[in-house]
């Protein structure tokens, strides 16, 4: 029903750690970014088909209600204690301070378009609100730019916080949970809300036989005139209030359940299988995800890993990858969101100068999004290991 472009980004500017026995606490800072496009199904049937072409529109009409942008950008303050209880337990929790720079926000769109079956007129419904901080200022003219209020001045505030703990009940099998970006911003300072309450406007086309065949009158001049009015009264019917009240945003929040079991635990013979699962929380964009995988280590130079995911409505997909290590380079392979069980459609290929060569293939119909990555890693001081207790690498999962 929607086309979904979503986008993160951190970059961590600082981070000091200490470990004492058996706690750690760290402090850090990072400038994050997060955004989402959302564009209904219905604009890109109506830019394939049009109006009144192959495509049906319920009731005639095209429907754009899911339309919206979210983005922000702002940075963290964090600090973070954990501490291993007992063999079993481990458990840690960060308290976020937050400090908002930009952000745009849609309230609420229910934008729609209607066609008359029978004359074709043409009529837009529905109304969109919008908040932003920190745009008007970027774009504004008015002023100078103030860098030092950018940075540190405005009061954009917020916090949020991160939990997460890990339970072995019995030998080889670990229980996981966590929660991520559970917090929210208040937006004050360089505040704009644009709002449109009632967007209907009726266009009936425009009527050129009372200037196409009239001589004493310039064509072209006429037409501009009928455009310049339409386009005047286009903004008079959208006309968006602005106001200057505060809103709050909450984070991406999510949780996610975790669990992995050593099926082997040879040196040279290693195998894990894992499950997780992750949701988001309130407005969150996180959607639900769950996935099942197995990896599998070789001599400690070929690693094998293969998982199942299934996300929200899409279909249920695989994945796999295969790396190995040869000195001092690494090849990996890995291949995602392989949807075994979609339809399949059988695609005729013609050679018109050569029937007899034709043939046929079998592909699947909706692919999705079939990712495959293919590359080189080289490393060194490959001899390297961490004092004892000081810590242990991971691949992710």
């Amino acid at each position: 029903d929607n086309a979904t472009t979503t986008q993160a980004a951190g970059i961590e500017l600082m981070h000091i750690g200490f470990r004492f026995g058996k706690n750690y606490i760290h402090i850090r800072a990072a400038e994050r970014f997060q955004s989402r496009v959302n564009i209904p199904a219905d604009i890109f049937r109506l830019a394939l088909y049009g109006n009144v072409g192959d495509y049906q529109f319920e009731n005639n009409t095209a429907n754009f209600t899911d339309l919206s942008i979210d983005a922000m950008h702002f940075r963290e303050y964090a600090i973070g204690f954990n501490r291993q209880f007992s063999e079993k337990i481990t458990a840690g929790f960060t308290a976020k301070y937050l400090y908002g720079m930009e952000v745009v926000q849609t309230e609420s769109s229910s934008l729609r378009l209607r066609t008359d079956p029978n004359t074709y007129e043409l009529t837009s419904l529905g109304q969109l609100g919008v908040n932003t901080s920190g745009i008007n200022s970027l774009v504004s003219s008015d002023e100078d730019f103030d860098v030092e209020e950018y940075l540190i001045g405005r009061n954009n505030t917020g916090f949020s916080f991160d939990f997460g703990a890990t339970y072995e009940p019995i030998q080889n099998l670990q229980l996981q949970i966590s929660a991520h970006d559970i917090g929210f911003i208040q937006w004050e300072d360089d505040v704009v809300n644009y709002q449109t309450d009632d967007a209907s406007f009726a266009f009936n086309g425009i009527d050129m036989t009372d200037f196409l065949f009239q001589e004493d009158l310039d064509f072209g001049d006429e037409f501009q005139n009928e455009a310049d009015s339409l386009l005047q009264e286009l903004e008079d019917t959208y006309n968006f209030t602005e106001t200057n009240q505060s809103f709050k945003t909450s984070l991406n929040g999510f949780m996610r359940y975790g669990a992995s079991y050593s099926v082997l635990a040879k040196s040279d013979f290693r195998g894990v299988g894992w499950a997780n699962v992750t949701h988001g929380i309130g407005e969150s964009l996180v959607q639900f995800q769950a996935a099942l995988g197995y990896n599998q280590t070789l001599w400690n130079s070929i690693q094998l890993g293969v998982h199942a995911t299934k996300t929200d409505d899409l279909p249920l997909t695989f994945g796999g990858g295969v790396s190995v290590n040869s000195g001092f380079f690494q090849i990996y392979a890995m291949a995602e969101n392989f949807a075994v069980f979609s339809p399949i459609s059988e695609v005729a290929i013609m050679d018109e100068d050569n029937p007899s060569s034709n043939s046929t293939i079998f592909l699947p119909s909706d692919p999705m999004d079939l990712r495959i990555h293919v590359g080189v890693n080289f490393t060194f001081i490959r001899n390297f290991q961490a004092p004892e207790g000081q810590g242990r690498a991971m691949i992710g999962k």
